[in-house]
């Protein structure tokens, strides 16, 4: 019964995993919400948007996609970078270094601070994995 009922309260939390993703590109022309599995709306800020697109590459506009995911790994200060090798490259250039798939909650911060509304962070990479697969 309390698996049952912690089970309800995860899906409710992860519940707001995004159902949609735009291109830096889509969303600089206007495209600024997306639809959560929940079937409520996230609506990034404008003044991120444009941040974001004055440091990232126009080349890499329509293959880098938002929101960014980050899932907190079992390691202590770990996070998973989810996405597509041009995301990764995306953070990189916001870090101003190169990074792997993983990265610290130092980076994390820091990137929160800046990109608040196009960054989606889970708890939970199994409880996330299974949220996505049972989407497709």
């Amino acid at each position: 019964m309390i698996d049952k009922i912690i089970k309800l309260g995860f899906n409710d939390v992860f519940s707001s995993v995004p159902s949609q993703y735009v291109t830096i590109k889509e969303a600089i022309e206007g495209n600024t919400r997306i639809k959560l599995n929940n079937g409520l709306y996230h609506e990034f800020n404008k003044d991120e948007l444009i941040d974001l697109s004055n440091k990232i590459p126009l080349y890499l506009w329509s293959l880098v996609k938002i929101p960014f995911v980050f899932i907190k790994s079992i390691e202590v200060g770990e996070f998973f970078i989810s996405g597509e090798e041009w995301n990764k490259r995306a953070v990189s250039i916001l870090l101003g270094r190169e990074v792997s798939s993983v990265i610290s909650t130092v980076d994390v911060e820091i990137l929160l601070k800046q990109y608040r509304s196009l960054i989606f962070i889970f708890l939970s990479p199994t409880i996330y994995m299974d949220l996505q697969y049972n989407e497709m």
